[in-house]
């Protein structure tokens, strides 16, 4: 099997292109996406914590662009690239990730391609690095380091696919991500071929007596695959496990399982393979299909795999608490209070859900973080669960956005009654404040407070802005700036319901967060 693996390298990667061993004069045009999300994930936590989470963007996450290429072969095994890229986004080098403005980013890159093979060969991978320059609101410059390949098409054309980290000059900028795929053709004239000589015509074949049937090769038996995943605890269909399909003949064939566990393969040539699947870094059983499985009356061939973590899924969804709609594009972390360790992931941006792995008889804290929005801290608890009987662990996370000039109630801050001192066990709303304040460095925040109108107009406003300041007080010594805050009393002269009832009373004596106009 190793040997017919080696040969069919060999063959692929010594195939000429005619005598052709030095790159000529090349123009090119190309598809670009550009990612700063995850370079800043990094740079902020880990590129273990990263990988581990899957926090890598996904294309839609990323800024499109498009540019042109020209490529020039200085020697056999070196080529001179250099490249002109438009992109527009809302990410940049030289402004911070809370940026909501939109910016045209043109980028310009001089590079060394280095190539183990000679253009003689059709398929050419590079390392490359060079210089770089950004014009976005500004400019500067960079070092584009990366890796890719060269394809040659016919020997007509050549498609061109690479990925960079580009890495600023300056610690002020962003580094970021950036992927290409485009296609390139000579700009000299190609000399004209020799034509091949005519080959004799073919001996006509003996003819066959009547009613003899000429036998051919028998027909390849093509079947679909069907591969279903369980949890080996609870028996539940698994969602979202890679299933990877290894053909003896060296095929791999991967593919991902829906909510009902299963992944299709379709058009599949009958062989052997070795099916298997990954979930949350954690292997599947393996199961092995033979020659003898497609010798079947059914379409479709089946696979079982069963997967065994011992940890709980935390299958939650962010939405908006204004309107129920999901919010995509959140990050969301999970606090092991009981082993002090800490998880992040990100909201899909399709339907607002996420999943995370939670270890057994321990008690977590979830929160939402996405710029101008405040996040509910949810509580979590493995403890006293089953995972003979419960895999997923259920939670819907209220998250809503903080807009300029519109007041946000804060339901869970309690006062000692007629006074001005604030109830910290029992107001939650408190910490949720504090988070949002952390996470939106540069929001400055009113807190209002407001009462019933029980009592004088005097009595009210002065219990009113006691309330607020001490709300601001403690966000103060929670390590937010005083200058970001302001306290501001407004007795009863602001109800939101009817003071001639206790319910509409309650609602009255509240406090509110808004951003200033």
């Amino acid at each position: 099997m190793k040997a017919l693996s080696f040969m069919y390298l060999l063959c692929l990667f010594a195939t000429v292109r005619g005598q052709q061993y030095i790159k000529p004069a090349t123009l090119g045009i190309h598809y670009a996406l550009t990612d700063f999300r995850t370079a800043e994930q990094i740079k902020t936590t880990s590129l273990g914590n990263v990988l581990r989470n899957k926090l890598w963007s996904k294309p839609p996450q990323m800024m499109t662009g498009f540019g042109i290429d020209f490529l020039k072969g200085l020697t056999k095994h070196i080529d001179f690239a250099f490249s002109l890229n438009y992109t527009s986004g809302i990410d940049a080098f030289n402004l911070p990730s809370t940026n909501n403005n939109n910016y045209a980013l043109y980028t310009a890159d001089a590079l060394l391609n280095i190539k183990p093979f000679s253009d003689k060969y059709y398929v050419r991978p590079f390392i490359e690095g060079g210089v770089g320059a950004y014009i976005q609101n500004g400019s500067g410059f960079y070092a584009p380091l990366g890796a890719g390949v060269q394809f040659n098409v016919f020997n007509a054309a050549i498609v061109n696919i690479q990925a960079q980290y580009r890495v600023p000059f300056t610690k002020a900028d962003n580094p970021c991500f950036f992927y290409q795929a485009g296609i390139a053709t000579s700009l000299l004239k190609k000399k004209a071929k020799t034509p091949a000589p005519v080959p004799p015509p073919p001996v006509p074949a003996p003819m066959l007596k009547k009613d003899t049937v000429a036998a051919g090769p028998p027909k390849p038996i093509i079947k679909n695959i069907s591969v279903t995943v369980h949890d080996e605890e609870t028996g539940q269909p698994l969602q979202g496990v890679v299933v990877t399909i290894n053909g003896t003949d060296g095929s791999v064939l991967t593919g991902i399982t829906k909510a009902s566990g299963v992944a299709l393969f379709s058009n599949i040539r009958a062989s052997g393979y070795t099916v298997t699947g990954v979930l949350n870094n954690i292997h599947t059983t393996t199961t092995s299909l033979a020659q003898d499985n497609f010798n079947i009356a059914d379409a479709v061939v089946t696979a079982a795999l069963t997967h065994n973590d011992p940890r709980f899924t935390l299958a939650g969804y962010a939405l908006s608490k204004t309107d129920s709609k999901p919010v995509g594009d959140a990050t969301v972390t999970v606090q092991n209070n009981t082993a002090g360790t800490t998880a992040e992931t990100s909201t899909s941006s399709d339907d607002g859900s996420f999943y995370l792995q939670l270890e057994a008889g321990s008690d977590f804290k979830v929160a939402g973080k996405k710029a101008g929005y405040i996040s509910n801290i949810e509580n979590v608890s493995t403890r006293g669960l089953n995972r003979s009987t419960t895999l997923y662990v259920k939670l819907q996370l209220e998250i809503d956005e903080v807009k300029r000039g519109v007041a946000m109630v804060m339901n869970k801050i309690y006062f000692e009654t007629g006074k001005a001192g604030l109830n910290t066990a029992a107001s939650g709303d408190l910490d949720k404040l504090v988070k949002f304040m952390l996470d939106n460095p540069t929001i400055h925040l009113e807190i209002s407070g407001h009462t019933d109108n029980v009592g004088s107009a005097a009595t009210n406003n002065k219990l009113s802005l006691g309330r607020a300041s001490s709300v601001v007080q403690y966000l103060v010594q929670h390590g937010i700036q005083q200058t970001r805050l302001v306290a501001k009393g407004y007795g009863a002269s602001q109800p939101v319901a009817d003071n001639n009832t206790p319910e509409g009373r309650a609602r009255n004596r509240r406090v509110e967060i808004r951003l200033p106009e």
